[in-house]
């Protein structure tokens, strides 16, 4: 038998829908690709991302989209740390994992479980696309928010708003300080009370206006 490690799924016929599941289609896939578009990450950045991952199907997915060149490897020499970025095919999927989220805000819509994993990275996602999607509202914005130890910069150039993780380079609008389960609380029940959320004033109103548009918006049903 060969040394076969990859279990492909082929279609057969022509259709580029089918070709592009060929490369991105196995579970975890384009999951690892939605945490790659906020940044290189290394190993455990995605283990902490992808709950319910197994470190051994993690690495399968890594080595599959290196080999498919979506995902590159940044490893030097006497680094015991490889970070993981994407390549600019990689990278060509982010409409594509917009668009799905957005559907899945349309469509398959819940709330968080109890006990259910929740990252701030996938939170913020959610939020600034259905701010995106519903407030119409256009003008710029940049609030930095540090949740459990961790920077991400949610920013809007007035037509479109993106997610960055790390610390940014110009000064933020709204700075929002605390936990993913305290940002939750506000999103979803409009409470601040463990949140530290500092800025002048005109900033700060609108933040608040629209940090809960998700909620406001696709109401779903809690159960």
């Amino acid at each position: 038998m060969g040394n076969v490690t990859r279990n492909v799924r082929t279609y057969d016929h022509f259709c580029l829908t089918a070709r592009a599941l060929e490369r991105v289609g196995d579970r975890w896939s384009l999951l690892v690709i939605r945490d790659l578009l906020t940044g290189a990450k290394r190993f455990t950045d995605l283990m902490d991302r992808l709950g319910g991952i197994t470190p051994k199907t993690l690495s399968q997915r890594l080595r599959e989209l290196e080999d498919d060149a979506i995902v590159t490897a940044d490893r030097e020499p006497g680094r015991r740390e490889v970070w993981y970025r994407l390549t600019p095919a990689g990278a060509d999927l982010g409409p594509v994992i917009e668009s799905l989220n957005g559907w899945g805000l349309r469509h398959a819509w819940r709330w968080p479980q109890p006990g259910e994993p929740l990252h701030p990275e996938h939170l913020l996602r959610s939020v600034i696309q259905a701010i995106d999607l519903a407030s119409g509202d256009h003008q710029p914005a940049r609030w930095l928010f540090r949740l459990d130890g961790a920077d991400y910069l949610a920013e809007s150039d007035g037509r479109h708003w993106s997610l960055t993780a790390g610390a940014p380079a110009a000064p933020a609008d709204v700075s929002v300080t605390g936990t993913t389960q305290a940002l939750a609380a506000l999103i979803f029940a409009g409470s601040d009370r463990d949140l530290d959320i500092a800025g002048k004033t005109g900033p700060v109103r609108r933040f608040r206006e629209l940090i809960s548009t998700m909620a406001t918006v696709v109401q779903p049903a809690r159960s």
